[in-house]
């Protein structure tokens, strides 16, 4: 991982205040989530001192780019993935930041600094995202949002140890659905800059450009002008994942039996790069037959990640909540839920890896999983996504989500399918998957096709119903490995399969004989449903058991606890800002049985306001034992 820090002093020629450096050096422990002797470091400042970057990493040195690229009398920090190296080249010289980065491949942003400015740029999805904050000193840019704001509360109270303040109303986001649906961060003063975005500061002042999505094309009639998009589609793809041809090692796929990792699979094996392919779970998971199918289809060598159990093999073994929720916190920094699975620290692995993550955007994002396309319909989704879970919140933060959700509600009548299409990439990707990806970027080399600047253009030129389809996906992995074509889909057959409204007799039989297949040999017609009868939260399918929504005793005593105990406590009384008492009382009445994917958020948010950020030393608790039903 990368963490690159701008400072810049509103008075032209005025040295940035020293407190506001030290605090950077000395907060790396807490919002540098790695293992302090493991980061290397570099600072530079202008001639008059009035600006400063400062850039850690705890990536080997051999790994990619300098830790600083430096040309053209300017001097830049890059985190995530740039395609072709070589391309720094442009981003230090470019005039227009923003513009270039979002027509260069990769999943990466930008902060540059020179004797005359600072700025910073961000890609298409807004994956690698940088966060702002002001004082009236100084401008502050960094990628951890943590670090940006102890620097501001440094330069704004001149202590080099300022303490954290929470954005307690902005947090009814996290209670709600565990991650952030709005360009705010757990920390007061600090936003986000949002995807395919530019902020430049000169002569101390700021400026922010954002590009707009790019505009759909109408569905094309014919059969030719659907290759065409396809194929436009495939050749950037492609462009993508090109200079993984002359890496040393494989690049290491997370399979699934679903439809974005087999894209994956499709795409490195039809560009001829060597890959290995992985599946986390149990023999005979749905997950796991339909990816060894897939690897055997493609001849590549396959594992299976066991979840891990006890020695007699009846539980899970789990880590305690309070050590998966100290990892999130530091990992995410507030903004995931605990709820979520992420990887602990680790030795940092330069081996490319790939995921699914982010598919959808080639399904049209939250479009995928709508069946009701009407505009009204539509807008009940979009209330749905600012007010689920609302029974839960105060006064003020039902309003804080409410005015979240106006800009977006507006546009429902615009353009309906286009609003789930853009909430999908400015939230679950921009947001959501940011967070997730930052914790796989302090230990591995995560290189994500699909969130590639060039890649998502091309794909949102495509018109959403025709991505919804699944036609388009499906067409791309038939360009790519054909052999994959009649291999089931885990969850439900392909969309344009049940929907299609061609009536030919021999077309009508063959979708009927996939089908019928594809529920023989995994995959169920229609959401695979929890144990509880409800999907997930985002409407996608789940396996029928899952320990996080059916805890044991002693992990839902603990939960519970969590959040009804630091409510006591004088450091989490903003909690009581957000979250109603009846509401609470309301969400435990049917505790441990309903809604405990809210119970993590509510936990996570409980314990961050309690004690997070406070000791980056996990604290010493062993796993839990959950017991396997049946």
């Amino acid at each position: 991982m990368r963490v690159h820090l701008g400072v810049a002093a509103k008075r032209a020629n005025t040295p940035v205040p020293p407190v506001a450096l030290t605090a950077a050096r000395e907060g790396m422990a807490r919002a540098f989530p790695v293992p302090v002797a493991t980061v290397v470091a570099q600072e530079w400042r202008s001639s008059h001192g009035d600006i400063s970057l400062l850039s850690w990493s705890n990536e080997p040195d051999e790994h990619g780019l300098p830790l600083m690229v430096r040309g053209n009398g300017r001097v830049a920090g890059v985190t995530g993935h740039l395609s072709r190296p070589a391309d720094a080249d442009q981003l230090l010289a470019a005039s227009r930041l923003g513009e270039v980065v979002n027509r260069t491949g990769g999943c990466f942003s930008v902060l540059r600094a020179c004797d005359d400015d600072l700025a910073a740029a961000t890609g298409s999805t807004g994956a690698c995202p940088f966060y702002y904050a002001e004082t009236p000193d100084v401008h502050v840019i960094g990628n951890r949002a943590l670090l940006v704001h102890l620097v501001a509360g440094a330069a704004r109270g001149g202590s080099a140890r300022p303490e954290i303040v929470w954005d307690v109303p902005a947090l009814q986001s996290m209670v709600r659905v565990g991650y952030f649906m709005s360009d705010e961060t757990p920390f007061d003063g600090v936003t986000t800059l949002p995807s395919a975005a530019e902020i430049r500061i000169v002569n101390g002042r700021r400026a922010v450009t954002v590009a707009p999505v790019p505009r759909a094309r109408p569905r094309p009639t014919s059969k030719r002008g659907m290759r065409a998009q396809v194929t436009e589609l495939a050749d950037a793809l492609l462009a993508a994942v090109a200079p993984l041809l002359g890496t040393a090692e494989p690049v290491r796929l997370s399979l699934t039996g679903g439809r974005d990792s087999r894209l994956l699979a499709a795409l490195l094996y039809g560009a001829g790069i060597p890959f290995t392919t992985t599946t986390t779970g149990n023999d005979g998971d749905p997950d796991v037959v339909l990816a060894q199918r897939v690897a055997a289809a493609l001849g590549v060598d396959h594992r299976i990640h066991r979840p891990k159990r006890s020695a007699d093999g009846a539980s899970m073994l789990v880590q305690h909540p309070l050590v998966r929720t100290h990892n999130v916190l530091y990992a995410c920094e507030g903004m995931l839920s605990a709820y979520e699975n992420v990887p602990g620290p680790a030795r940092f692995d330069p081996t490319p890896r790939m995921s699914g993550h982010g598919g959808e955007i080639l399904r049209a994002g939250f479009l995928h999983n709508q069946e009701d396309l009407t505009q009204k319909a539509v807008r009940r989704r979009v209330e749905g996504f600012f007010g689920k879970n609302a029974d839960l919140l105060t006064k003020e933060a039902k309003d804080h989500a409410r005015a979240s959700a106006a800009p977006w509600l507006e546009r429902c009548g615009e353009s309906p399918a286009e609003v789930l299409d853009h909430i999908y990439l400015m939230y679950r990707v921009g947001r959501w998957h940011a967070a997730s990806r930052a914790s796989l970027l302090r230990v591995s080399n995560p290189v994500p096709p699909f969130l590639d600047n060039r890649v998502v253009q091309t794909a949102l030129s495509i018109d959403p119903l025709w991505r919804r389809s699944e036609d388009v996906i499906y067409k791309l992995i038939d360009v790519f490995a054909p052999q994959l074509r009649d291999i089931a889909v885990e969850g439900r057959p392909w969309r344009f399969e049940v929907e299609s409204s061609d009536h030919d007799f021999v077309n009508r039989v063959r979708r009927r004989l996939r089908v019928r297949g594809h529920r023989a040999t995994g995959g169920g017609n229609g959401p695979r449903h929890r144990s509880d009868g409800r999907v997930d939260r985002d409407g996608n399918d789940r396996k029928p058991w899952n320990w996080r929504l059916n805890p044991s005793e002693e992990l839902a005593r603990l939960l519970r606890a969590g959040i009804t105990d630091p409510r006591e406590a004088p450091a989490s009384d903003g909690l009581a800002r957000i979250v109603d008492d009846d509401g609470l009382a309301g969400l435990f009445a049917a505790f441990p049985e309903r809604r405990m994917d809210v119970t993590w958020n509510l936990y996570t948010v409980s314990m961050m306001m309690t004690d997070a950020f406070s000791d980056a030393s996990p604290p010493e608790f062993g796993p839990l034992e959950i017991p396997r039903p049946g």
